[in-house]
């Protein structure tokens, strides 16, 4: 899968293309962007998804909570069939023009066929609309696929919703509208080794700046190692007994032995156990982590038989 990353790039990179293009901000990349990419990918032309790099209210100084790296959205866009990503910083355009944007997508992506969700809104101060993009396909011969909201329990499917609901600790839901369970690819850190000392050894990963942080407390996870899946059973959060001076992902891996210090593993979330807490001594906090590895195994053996189906 081809990733261009600037402006500059797109005209030469697609000259002499036919292409189908996706458009939007696509953090998550829920059930409901997958529908949206989907026209585009089915559409027998080149399927090309532009996007950017950094949520647009980076640039316009508005919060941010990102549910995906971008490592991880390049690896799902290309699982799903896309074929290149422009995915460029957001202040290349934030002062464009709408009929500067429609430009782009019909003189340098070549777009043939475009596909958005029925809110997508584009150019400075997000003049341009559906309607917009209807006149301007209408105009070039072009096809325009406005896909309505994605629903789920009746009401819309969103980025917004699905954070909210990590930051209720509902995993479960967030995996429903996600498609997937929540998860995260972070690199393993050392820690202050103290699992080790009461028999349940632990990896550590540090939540970066601006990524969501779910509900702080402990998770039945699902850890990926090497091409193999163990059921873990995970704290976020700042470890209130032994401490923490920033919020991680700590897990013990079940049925597990190694070093991981310095790989890069991936986390799923699959359901939340209990709310985080602090314990008088390590000797309660170890009885208490057994407790709910056996709650963990349950919900881990549950999601691998579901998967496997």
């Amino acid at each position: 899968m081809q990733v261009i990353q600037s402006i500059n790039e797109i005209k030469e990179y697609f000259a002499g293309q036919k292409t189908a293009v996706a458009l939007g901000a696509f953090d998550g990349l829920h059930i409901g962007h997958r529908a949206v990419i989907r026209r585009a990918v089915e559409s027998g032309f080149l399927p090309v998804v532009f996007t950017f790099r950094n949520d647009p209210m980076e640039v316009l100084g508005g919060p941010v909570r990102y549910l995906t790296t971008v490592e991880e959205r390049l690896c799902i866009l290309e699982s799903w069939g896309v074929q290149a990503v422009v995915m460029i910083d957001f202040a290349e355009v934030v002062n464009w023009p709408a009929e500067r944007f429609v430009e782009m997508l019909f003189q340098e992506l070549r777009a043939q066929v475009l596909s958005c969700g029925n809110d997508f809104r584009f150019g400075r101060r997000a003049a341009g609309t559906v309607d917009t993009l209807r006149e301007a396909c209408a105009a070039h011969g072009a096809v325009l696929h406005v896909t309505r909201s994605v629903l789920w329990q009746g009401e819309t499917v969103s980025a917004t919703r699905i954070r909210d609901a990590l930051e209720t600790g509902d995993a479960k839901a967030a995996a429903a509208m996600l498609g997937r369970p929540f998860g995260f690819e972070f690199e393993v850190v050392h820690g202050n080794h103290l699992g080790r000392t009461i028999g349940i050894p632990t990896i550590n990963q540090h939540f970066p700046e601006r990524f969501v942080l779910p509900r702080f407390g402990v998770y039945a996870t699902a850890v990926h190692v090497g091409g193999a899946v163990y059921g873990g059973v995970t704290n976020v959060g700042v470890k209130p007994t032994v401490g923490s001076d920033r919020a991680l992902a700590e897990t013990w891996i079940l049925d597990f032995a190694g070093d991981l210090y310095g790989s890069t593993l991936r986390l799923e979330l699959l359901e939340f156990i209990r709310d985080e807490q602090k314990f008088p001594n390590l000797e309660a906090l170890r009885e208490r982590i057994l407790e709910d590895a056996a709650a963990a195994r349950v919900c881990f053996e549950s999601y691998r038989k579901t998967k496997n189906k």
